[in-house]
């Protein structure tokens, strides 16, 4: 299951600048505050507290207002990199606009009566502190928009393989325990497509390739229906995990859905390939349960979150060999089960490496 790495490149922002109705959030805001505070200043100095506090109010919000709009200028202005973020000619543009914004500031504060001439120097003061505070108010603006963006794309790039519920909370966690590795007692369910070499002989490449994402597209979206975690593509196989990266405490219950839910779109798809005169997919599926060690590996050019343990290579022994429309289930499933359950035994496997012999069971009905 890939993750979006430090490699990759940061989201694309337009021209490197945050859009303008974000930076209007943080404009408006800061030109109020500043207008109120600075005519708080003035009317402590002369007493009008009523007059001044509600012109330079009005002034900051009016240059809070306008001064994303000069961007589009000031980057006409300035030369600028959209691959650069925080440069000088970024620090510039957003001088220029604040500029800009000042001056409009500057001739508005004419028309308040008991002003003195607009060459007054306290009144040159309104250009230069707009445009002084511009890049900084910018700058933050630009961080929080990144952010955002890469949150974004970190959460879309997660929601291919998960349900969008389980990448919202492993984002919401801000956790990275379950990310770097830990032990968890998870349930393993393995897909795996029968006569699939056969079938790539009978149609050929371009149509198998077809086929495979047409099959992928269907059963990814029964495996978010019950919050299971893609974790990988085999060739044609999936290998969907339970329990992980988060707790799920109906883990099996939900994998035992998922298997009978993935063979009913298979159906629904043999029927769709049979009007196009296409030979039928068929399937087994195997679950089993047990502790596994989640996490990353790889290297920090390439990482995949990924399962280890007895249960991954059991289930992959067992989707291999169950019979085609057929949910193979381990002794530990139906004993994590109990009485939720009817399964009919299959038959006896010898496990690989010389690890003794597993019952296997078919799965018959959930009992509801």
């Amino acid at each position: 299951m890939k993750f979006f790495s430090g490699d990759a490149a940061p989201p694309r922002i337009p021209d490197a600048y945050a859009p303008l109705p974000f930076l209007w959030r943080y404009t408006i805001p800061f030109g109020l505050v500043l207008g109120f505070g600075l005519g708080w200043g003035l009317g402590a100095v002369s007493g009008e507290y009523a007059y001044f506090i509600s012109k330079e109010t009005i002034l900051g919000t009016i240059a809070g207002i306008v001064t994303p709009l000069f961007l589009p200028l000031a980057r006409r202005i300035v030369p600028h990199s959209p691959e650069t973020l925080h440069d000088l000619n970024h620090y510039l543009t957003y001088f220029v606009a604040g500029l800009g914004a000042g001056i409009v500031a500057w001739i508005v504060n004419a028309f308040f009566p008991l002003q003195r001439s607009l060459l007054d120097p306290a009144y040159l003061l309104y250009p230069l502190g707009i445009a002084g505070a511009t890049p900084l108010i910018g700058f933050i603006a630009d961080a929080v928009w990144t952010q955002r963006a890469e949150r974004n794309r970190t959460r879309t790039i997660f929601g291919k393989y998960v349900s969008e519920s389980i990448a919202q909370r492993v984002l919401d966690a801000q956790t990275q325990a379950a990310l770097e590795g830990e032990k968890r007692n998870a349930t393993v369910l393995i897909s795996d497509i029968r006569g699939f070499t056969r079938m790539i002989q009978e149609l050929g490449a371009e149509q198998v390739v077809h086929t495979l994402n047409e099959y992928f597209t269907r059963m990814i979206d029964v495996i978010a229906q019950y919050d299971g975690t893609v974790n990988k593509f085999i060739g044609d196989a999936i290998v969907v995990l339970y329990n992980a990266p988060l707790s799920q405490p109906d883990a099996n219950e939900r994998a035992i859905a998922t298997a009978r839910a993935m063979q009913d779109a298979v159906r629904e798809m043999n029927t769709q390939r049979a009007d196009k005169t296409l030979p039928p997919l068929r399937i087994g599926i195997a679950i089993d349960v047990g502790e596994v060690v989640c996490g990353n590996v790889g290297s920090p050019k390439r990482l995949e979150y990924t399962a280890i343990g007895a249960p991954v290579n059991t289930a992959y022994h067992l989707a291999s060999l169950a019979p085609a429309e057929h949910i193979y289930v381990t002794e530990n499933v139906c004993r994590a089960l109990g009485e939720n359950i009817s399964a009919t035994f299959a038959q006896q496997v010898e496990l690989k490496g010389g690890m003794g012999l597993l019952n296997v069971y078919k799965l018959d009905n959930l009992i509801t």
